[in-house]
């Protein structure tokens, strides 16, 4: 059956804040760079105003001349002083804050996946926890043999054969979704859910038009920016070269924390939308629950020629909670 070919749903709203806060943080460092600009000549004057003084000074120097050149010191300590802080210091911090722009615009200029065409499940994100095991954090220790059955007549080259389950019986459906709350961007920042180590699923910006992309990824490290928690987050999945998965730099708004294998998890009732990592992959993708078992939910992806896959309860995410 050929994919579905749905219209997409714009972007959420909690994009209009992450571009608010990007252009705040623009305009702190242009004015910023502006400021140490003007440092930076004026130093350079005291600078040339000192090699002056000392090579005009008279021997011995008389009480004015040695004034001056203290005064010109002085200055010029206070003008290194100031420099420093722009760079290093917050509130200002130009350094930091230039790398973090640079990495929100590097994302947002990641190339999205053609919307004209079904969802293309990237062969290359490989799961690192298999679905079944959730006391096993580490990389799966087999490694993928053939290749998994085609979706939208293509081969996911790479991955493993997906099985699919035999249709069971369905099981009673809790309609409470209680539990879900506080997961999601800064709800969960003030449960305390986003820390370092905790797994988390990111969302890259998209361009225009275009539904975000979420990818599975760790915290590992945080840092102050003024009043705001500014989020360092790592792919699990190395680059072409076998190196570290790469680093991406987020606020809370960009960030659905993944429940921990001990959480107490929330019932979704059938016909609720969610964010579920696709099997096989690192990648999240927008799904509706069709049956609920005791460890995993059965979801029809979207875009997904109308298959039903089975994806552990954790890894099934609200995209609705506040």
């Amino acid at each position: 059956m050929a994919a579905r070919n749905r219209p997409r749903s714009g972007p959420m709203k909690d994009d209009s804040a992450d571009a608010h806060e990007e252009r705040n943080m623009w305009n702190q460092t242009v004015n910023d760079l502006k400021r140490l600009k003007t440092i930076q000549s004026r130093a350079t004057e005291v600078s040339a105003s000192i090699v002056n003084l000392e090579r005009t000074m008279a021997e011995p120097p008389t009480l004015s001349q040695i004034d001056d050149l203290q005064a010109l010191y002085r200055e010029g300590l206070k003008l290194a002083d100031e420099e420093q802080k722009i760079l290093h210091e917050e509130p200002n911090d130009v350094i930091k804050n230039v790398g973090i722009l640079t990495a929100l615009r590097t994302a947002s200029e990641i190339e999205p996946r053609n919307p004209s065409q079904g969802k293309s499940r990237n062969p290359k994100r490989q799961k690192l926890e298999t679905d079944g095991a959730l006391e096993s954090p580490g990389p799966s220790p087999s490694a993928p043999t053939s290749a998994a059955k085609p979706k939208n007549g293509i081969v996911r080259a790479g991955s493993v054969p997906m099985v699919k389950a035999e249709r069971e019986p369905k099981e009673p459906v809790v309609k409470s979704e209680e539990g879900s709350e506080g997961f999601k961007g800064p709800s969960a920042e003030r449960a305390g859910k986003l820390f370092v180590g905790a797994e988390v699923a990111y969302k890259i910006a998209a361009k225009a038009k275009e539904d975000p992309q979420w990818i599975q990824c760790e915290i590992v490290n945080i840092e102050m920016a003024g009043n705001k928690k500014r989020y360092e987050v790592q792919d699990p999945e190395p680059d072409d070269n076998g190196q570290p998965g790469q680093i991406y730099k987020a606020l809370a708004a960009a960030l659905i924390a993944i429940p921990s294998a001990d959480t107490i998890l929330p019932d979704y009732p059938v016909g609720k939308q969610v964010l579920a990592r696709y099997p096989e992959t690192t990648t999240f993708y927008r799904a509706l629950v069709t049956n609920v078992k005791k460890d995993v939910y059965r979801l029809k992806f979207e875009d997904d020629n109308e298959n039903e896959m089975e994806v552990t309860r954790r890894y099934v995410l609200d995209l609705t909670a506040k």
